[in-house]
This record gives C-alpha cells, structure tokens and sequence, in this order.
C-alpha cells in the first residue's frame, strides 16, 4: 500500500501538510514496515501511528506526544473501523519518545523507528538547510 494514499495521510495533510513532518513522518512508517517484513504484525497500525504520531506539535512541542493522542482520538471518530487497534496506536503515540517505556511490541518497535527517522538521508539534507 502506499503509504500517501491512506486515510490517515489525508487526516494528517488535512491537518498540517507539513513537508519536514511529511519526510519525518514517511520514513518513521518505511522503517517500521521495513522491521516487521515477514511476520504477521500489522502494517496498517504504523501507517496510521506515524501520520499522527507528531501532530501535536501543532499545538505543542515539549508536550506533542500528549496532545496527538486528541488528534487519534478525532480520527478514530471519523474511521471508526480502527478503534480495534486504539491500545496500539496509544502506545506508539505516547511512547515513541526517549525515555518512554512502550507497553507493546508494536510501541517498541515504533520507537525505535523514530530514532531510526531522524538517520534518514533526506531528513539530514532538510536539517542542514535550515
């Protein structure tokens, strides 16, 4: 699936649209498909995590983890077929930052994505140019 033709993409563009989040954002979702090849995990949960995952920093930084969860609860409103991955999605949304203790293992493995994002080529290249 391509991860730009989700629904959650779209809430996400709908919402900020930003490119620096878009590069982040891509790369943090490749990784995380990248990690779980070959096993029965499912994708979908990452593709919908890593759109949201940073979009409370629209509203604020330090606390972005916290306030993204009031964006996946919107969307959850809207898509409501994904509410049966709610615990998931929590816990790589409120987790994925150093130092937090992600409860599952798609929280842990979305974690480490993150940190992976920030190593992504493209998102060195748009650093630099800032």
């Amino acid at each position: 699936m391509n991860i730009r033709e989700h629904t959650a993409f779209k809430f996400w563009k709908n919402k900020v649209g930003d490119k620096n989040q878009d590069i982040h954002c891509g790369t943090v979702i490749e990784a995380c498909l990248g990690m779980i090849t070959h096993t029965n995990l499912e994708g979908e949960i990452f593709i919908i995590a890593g759109w949201l995952h940073d979009l409370g920093k629209i509203i604020n930084k330090h606390n972005h983890h916290i306030e993204s969860l009031r964006f996946l609860n919107e969307f959850l409103e809207l898509h409501k077929d994904y509410k049966k991955w709610r615990c998931e999605l929590e816990d790589c949304i409120l987790n994925h930052r150093t130092g937090m203790k992600p409860k599952t293992l798609y929280g842990q493995i979305f974690q480490i994505a993150d940190k992976v994002g920030l190593l992504n080529e493209d998102w060195v290249n748009y650093k630099k140019k800032k």
